[in-house]
């Protein structure tokens, strides 16, 4: 094994003991505490869930080309008048998500990491190699997991043991 497939490895490691942990926070949560928000003007705890939720199948999916159809439609839990979810569904959502990216982070090389997928959004095309795809997504998990454990402590709930 290379040092990369090591590193990533790795990686993937401390990001499924990540997923673990936000979605033992989340499982116990009633609609009421998912509403819970650090501020008015904030997303609640269920929006930066399904947010992340969508954001994973959204960059896998779309850009990376992984995953089904059925994956795909995770990516549309962000939109405008998208349902509410309920923490077994989100906690499931966070599960389908990271079944598909574990899956794909154990077949990429290397060489996989340094492929440039083309991208169109809003009319402009988008370069991105896998590698900073990965990057970005497991950031994006970090910074609304972050937030999400905040708003649970700051409620009184237990946030994420990370």
């Amino acid at each position: 094994m290379t040092d990369t497939n090591i590193t990533l490895a790795m990686m993937t490691e401390g990001w499924q003991t990540y997923q673990r942990e936000l979605s033992k926070a989340l499982a116990p949560l009633s609609p009421e505490q998912l509403a819970l928000r650090a501020a008015p003007h904030l997303r609640s705890i269920g929006e930066l869930a399904r947010h992340s939720i969508a954001a994973r199948a959204g960059w896998y999916h779309d850009v990376l080309h992984e995953g089904d159809d059925a994956f795909d439609a995770l990516s549309y839990w962000n939109s405008p008048g998208s349902p509410i979810r309920s923490a077994s569904e989100i906690v499931n959502g966070l599960a389908l998500t990271w079944q598909v990216i574990q899956e794909a982070l154990a077949r990429y090389t290397p060489t996989d990491l340094q492929v440039v997928f083309e991208y169109e959004l809003n009319g402009q095309t988008h370069m991105y190699t896998r590698g900073w795809v990965v990057w970005h997504v497991i950031e994006h998990d970090l910074h609304h997991g972050g937030e999400i454990g905040y708003s649970l402590g700051m409620h009184g709930r237990q946030a994420p043991d990370i």
